[in-house]
């Protein structure tokens, strides 16, 4: 016959640090009204100031098809953000 397990005292105290580990890490909850976003009038300027990317001979495709990619990403998050309710666009406006 096998014998039981049973589990090893102080199980609780060890999950009771771990979420208060946690909550350090990650603060306080979020706020319930969160603030409304708007998409951005050029969303490849933040990596773009960074300079050209490291890529020999193809430097300006390259970078054109990184600023496509940062446009389309732009776009499917405020798709995001207008399916959630969080767009600040009140006349529904595309952009």
């Amino acid at each position: 016959m096998s014998r039981t397990r049973r589990r090893p005292a102080g199980g609780n105290k060890k999950q009771n640090a771990d979420r208060a580990a946690a909550k350090k890490f990650w603060g306080e909850a979020f706020p319930d009204d969160p603030a409304l976003v708007r998409m951005s009038t050029d969303p490849s300027a933040m990596v773009m100031s960074l300079g050209d990317p490291p890529l020999r001979t193809i430097e300006p495709t390259a970078q054109q098809t990184f600023v496509l990619v940062y446009h389309r990403a732009a776009q499917l998050a405020m798709l995001a953000a207008t399916a959630a309710g969080l767009d600040d666009d009140p006349l529904g406006e595309p952009y």
